[in-house]
């Protein structure tokens, strides 16, 4: 009579590795799809264009598009047509940072908004006018996710596209400060206020920092926006910044 043990065993210890190996993978991969229950109340900290963009029913198509996204898509171009992602990630980083968000889901949530703001970034046109805070978002992802040396690299990014863009001086130099790098920190935020003399949370990360604020000269281009006025770039695209890349998100659907 033939054994088979002295097969199956090493046959089943092999099945039983792979399909765990399988589990594994199943639970920590993560995929772009829109969050389920949306409520109103998560849609009221999004962005005010989210409600245009596809997957909310009021977006028409890139071929014909709704009045009130022709409206966006005259202020960010043709990548108007990626946002939703950058909506989905936003109401996933709201479920991501409750307190309630069990440590396991808030992960996997933060690798779905860092897939979805990827997504934006992939099909943006070269001079999309809302790049410099996706890639601050980005950053902040990064490093709530303890990848600090990708979220320095999307800082910098956003830094070097737009250089009065504070968030992408005081995000940084947050993590410098708490990790006790204070000269570079300092360094950081003073060449923020070089360009961003007006920011609120720059001039107190200054302070704090032990220096002040009013001692730093402005660059020529410095703007002069404030925290508040310098916020609405966070969150939406104004009319007199549009897009002109040449490179579209036309065919940005998944």
């Amino acid at each position: 009579m033939i054994s088979y043990s002295k097969f199956w065993n090493p046959f089943s210890r092999f099945l039983v590795g792979s399909l765990s190996s399988v589990l594994v993978l199943a639970s920590t991969a993560t995929f772009a799809v829109q969050p389920m229950n949306e409520t109103q109340a998560e849609m009221a900290l999004a962005p005010s264009y989210c409600r245009d963009t596809q997957g909310y029913g009021n977006s028409g198509t890139p071929d014909a598009p709704s009045p009130a996204a022709q409206r966006w898509v005259g202020m960010m171009g043709k990548t108007f047509w990626a946002m939703h992602h950058y909506c989905w990630g936003q109401i996933n980083m709201q479920r991501a940072m409750r307190s309630g968000t069990a440590p396991q889901v808030r992960q996997h949530l933060l690798g779905s908004v860092l897939d979805d703001y990827n997504f934006v970034l992939r099909y943006a046109s070269a001079n999309f006018v809302l790049l410099p805070e996706i890639h601050t978002r980005v950053g902040e992802v990064e490093l709530l996710l303890s990848r600090p040396r990708d979220a320095e690299k999307s800082f910098a990014k956003a830094r070097a596209l737009k250089r009065d863009y504070w968030p992408a001086y005081s995000h940084w130099a947050e993590y410098l400060i708490k990790v006790g790098k204070t000269a570079e920190a300092r360094k950081l935020v003073k060449q923020g206020l070089e360009y961003a003399p007006g920011s609120r949370v720059l001039r107190e990360q200054y302070r704090v920092l032990g220096s002040r604020p009013d001692a730093v000269a402005a660059q020529p281009e410095a703007s002069e926006l404030s925290d508040t006025g310098d916020a609405g770039a966070e969150s939406e695209a104004t009319p007199g910044e549009k897009s002109r890349g040449s490179r579209s998100a036309g065919s940005a659907t998944r």
